[in-house]
């Protein structure tokens, strides 16, 4: 049964939608037609319902590879000291 909700606040699911994977985002806006299932229908309800969604889709952040310039010493250094 469809929600009725405003145009901004079907713009505040669908950015929030935006997010994610490709794939979890029909999933996500699934999730948050429960939440708001039987509920009042208010710009308050639909952001809580959005940020209750989003926790249950969230992803780790990649793991982080150090970049060359993180590096503490450039190898070229040691050797050329140690050549001297």
């Amino acid at each position: 049964m469809p929600i009725p909700i405003t145009e901004l606040q079907f713009l505040a699911i669908a950015n929030a939608a935006a997010a994610l994977y490709p794939s979890d985002r029909d999933r996500f806006v699934a999730a948050v037609h429960a939440e708001l299932a039987g509920k009042p229908i208010g710009d308050g309800s639909v952001g809580c319902a959005i940020r209750i969604a989003q926790v249950k889709f969230s992803h780790p952040e990649p793991e982080r590879v150090p970049s060359r310039w993180d590096r503490s010493a450039p190898p070229f250094e040691k050797i050329s000291k140690a050549a001297v």
